[in-house]
């Protein structure tokens, strides 16, 4: 036990010193909730209403960041995020898919039409 008190503390010359301790609080701002990437997200990319999903969760991040949970604000946050990277892999499938789509139908009109011009 310290004989000083509990805020003191003895350095090298036997001296007592005051500690003072500052407790930081986790900053708020560095919690992210994917607001906007989630509004993208259900504006543009909404495939089975995945955006929406993601733009409740972001929403529910940031009531719970601030009332100041900043653990479920980061558990939302990443749900949100695990949302809007599905409905983007999602999306860039679905682009992949209809550009090899057009261009397999436009190169079998193309052999069409060119079988065709052979008899005439």
């Amino acid at each position: 036990m310290n004989p000083a008190g509990p805020n003191m503390e003895n350095n090298s010359r036997g001296v007592f010193t005051p500690v003072t301790v500052v407790q930081i609080d986790e900053d708020p701002i560095l919690v992210k909730d994917h607001v906007l990437w989630s509004l993208c997200s259900f504006y543009f990319m909404n495939c089975f209403c995945l955006g929406l999903i993601a733009l409740w969760y972001s929403i529910r991040s940031r009531d719970q960041k601030v009332a100041k949970n900043l653990q479920l604000a980061r558990m939302y946050g990443d749900k949100a995020k695990r949302f809007n990277i599905i409905a983007l892999v999602i999306l860039g499938v679905s682009i992949l898919i209809a550009i090899i789509t057009g261009i397999s139908i436009s190169v079998a009109a193309h052999n069409y039409v060119s079988s065709y011009r052979r008899y005439y």
